[in-house]
């Protein structure tokens, strides 16, 4: 059942795709990270040989999107914003014109690939392994174990990974970070997945630590958009044509400058949360 939610809005989402629409890369994109969240969710009783050739695919399609998604929210979000804003027009003009046909070149990328046979196949195969893949048997977790207890047990465990790794935020490499807001997305999606085992006097609980997940996982996506921000923005000042080459590199230093200080407010917005992130107290319904 998860796995086919998952792949619907995968699907659902390829016109949109092939249209070079944000919002439906966008959507493909998160259709696809929960389903590779899925599989990490339940790696332990999924089929190894199969599961791996499913997740090499998922990976190359997910890298195919990922430039438009990133160049798109890099033009909209950090380049638009600071035409008229003590920015030269020459210098906004020039490093916008460079990404928007960063975007336009992105977009086809990521359409060339949702029209390709490769992706054809990776339906089918994906399909097939949903349907006829069979869970192998595993000492942690028999045939005996139901869904409800695999549910507690792992939510409980991710969580408390998550809070220790959080402590330490501040003291964090940007890798590592990005590796927190992984596993804090993977619990956000397991959340969801996993709702309708609890009774609905539990939802409120489940509902706000879903919520928190959410706001720690957008705080460190941004910081994790800063940096990739960051080497776009370096790489177009250093390698702008010579006419363009100084005011493109203010227009890059005011977009480095104004997200630097953004990253303040968003570490302490991310520290917060996680201070607060807690084990569930509910439990999932043992009939499940």
């Amino acid at each position: 059942m998860i796995a086919h939610s998952t792949l619907r809005q995968i699907t659902g989402n390829a016109d949109p795709v092939r249209d070079t629409d944000a919002e439906g890369v966008h959507q493909m994109r998160v259709g696809l990270r929960r389903l590779r969240a899925a599989i990490s969710l339940f790696a332990d009783i999924l089929p190894r040989a199969s599961t791996a050739r499913i997740k090499a695919e998922l990976k190359w399609l997910t890298g195919e999107l990922a430039p438009a998604r990133e160049i798109d929210v890099f033009l909209t979000e950090s380049i638009l914003p600071i035409t008229g804003h003590g920015v030269p027009r020459r210098g906004a003009g020039a490093i916008r014109k460079r990404f928007s046909r960063q975007r336009t070149a992105a977009f086809g990328r990521a359409r060339d690939a949702v029209m390709s046979a490769r992706y054809r196949r990776l339906l089918i195969d994906v399909i097939e392994w949903i349907e006829t893949g069979r869970p192998r048997v595993n000492d942690a977790h028999n045939d005996d174990c139901t869904i409800a207890a695999y549910a507690a047990q792992m939510l409980d465990r991710r969580i408390r990974k998550a809070r220790k790794q959080g402590r330490r935020l501040n003291d964090l490499e940007p890798m590592q970070r990005h590796k927190l807001r992984i596993r804090i997305k993977k619990i956000r999606y397991a959340v969801d997945f996993f709702e309708s085992l609890y009774d609905d006097r539990d939802r409120k609980e489940l509902a706000d630590l879903s919520d928190r997940l959410k706001q720690i996982q957008s705080a460190l996506g941004s910081l994790n958009d800063f940096m990739a921000h960051r080497e776009l923005a370096t790489e177009a000042a250093l390698t702008a044509p010579p006419a363009h080459r100084r005011a493109q590199a203010f227009a890059s230093g005011v977009i480095v400058g104004q997200e630097r200080k953004a990253a303040d407010g968003l570490m302490q917005d991310a520290a917060k949360q996680l201070h607060r992130l807690h084990r569930l107290r509910a439990v999932p319904n043992e009939r499940a």
